[in-house]
Order: C-alpha cells, then structure tokens, then sequence
C-alpha cells in the first residue's frame, strides 16, 4: 500500500539522482580549474573582497607604507589578507569606499606614468610619486588607515602575522594573556598558601 509520504519521498531521491548524474567529471574539473584560479592571499587562502589586480595594487601600496627591508614590511604582516577580511566580514559597509580608494590610486598611477597598467606595474620611485600626489585626499587616508591597522592590529583578525608589526615597536601583547598583578592579588596568593 502506498501513501502520498512514500510517493514524495521516492520522487525526491529520483531527482536527487538525477542532479548527481548531472555533474559529469568534465564540470567536476572546469570547478576544480576555477577554485585554483581564484586569488589567493599570502597563506593561500582565496581572497573574498579583492579581485586579483585589487590585491596587487593595495600590496604594492602597503608594501610602500611598511617596505620590506632589513625588517619584515606589510607583505610578510599579510596585511592583504586583513584587509580583505575586514572588509568582508568587520565592516563590509566599508567596500565601497575601499575600492573607491584602490580606482583612485589606479587613475594616479596612470596620470604618475601614462603606460602604466596598474599601480603594481610601477617602479617604486613612481609608486611613491603617485602616493605623494594622492596624500592629502581621503582615499589615500582610507588606504593608509587599513594598511596601518593591518600592521599593528590583533593577529586574531589575519594582519600582523607572527606579530611583526608589534616586535617591530616593541609592544608586548602580556595584557591580552594575564591580569596585572595588584594588591589584591598578593592577598588572595596568601589566603590559599595558607588553605594550604
């Protein structure tokens, strides 16, 4: 005897069936080809925000701000990588403004050397240049803001990786881990020495 239940749910499994003999291995691959080609950060995990030219600029620009020298800069801090999840998950309200910025620094990049592709595509001293000409707007303030908080902001939030920015200023992050010691303190230690 069949119920409208059983009915139901055997035409589920059936189309359930039909959609899994639908993938072939041929859109297995075109899937597998598009997760690979995806921009990927500095610990390679797909960007969310930036598009892969985005991400090129903007760590170019941070690479200008925090350089890579004799110390680790904004590259090894994966200053990108903090960005992107800022803006994706922190305060996506913000992306347009970001992006914003990033078209900005584009279009100076091209007035800086009228060849230029992109930003990135610049020798660092027109790099610089292009900064300069851009430093007194509020684009470059907005690029600047994020490329400094991703330097010496909490790890937690994907920047400051290994803690580079605050090594670099010699800020010991001891607070995030243990309670200053006070008074208070010293007494309660005595109460339980003596419970002892």
């Amino acid at each position: 005897m069949s119920n409208r239940r059983t009915f139901l749910s055997q035409a589920a499994a059936s189309l359930g069936l039909l959609y899994v003999t639908g993938i072939t291995p041929e859109l297995f691959a075109q899937a597998h080809e598009h997760a690979k080609a995806a921009p990927r950060n500095l610990d390679g995990q797909p960007f969310r925000f930036f598009t892969p030219q985005q991400a090129a600029d903007y760590e170019a620009f941070a690479g200008q701000v925090f350089p890579t020298d004799d110390t680790p800069g904004a590259k090894e801090a994966n200053v990108v990588r903090f960005v992107d999840f800022a803006l994706s998950e922190i305060e996506p309200q913000n992306k347009e403004n970001f992006a914003n910025a990033l078209k900005a620094l584009g279009e100076q990049a091209k007035r800086t050397n009228p060849e230029a592709k992109s930003f990135a595509a610049l020798a660092s001293a027109h790099q610089i240049e292009a900064m300069k000409a851009l430093e007194k707007t509020d684009e470059f303030g907005t690029l600047r803001f994020y490329t400094i908080v991703g330097f010496l902001g909490d790890p937690a939030d994907g920047g400051n990786k290994d803690q580079i920015g605050w090594k670099l200023i010699g800020f010991k992050d001891d607070f995030y881990y243990a309670p200053p010691f006070g008074y208070y303190d010293e007494r309660l230690m005595k109460e339980q020495k003596e419970k002892a």
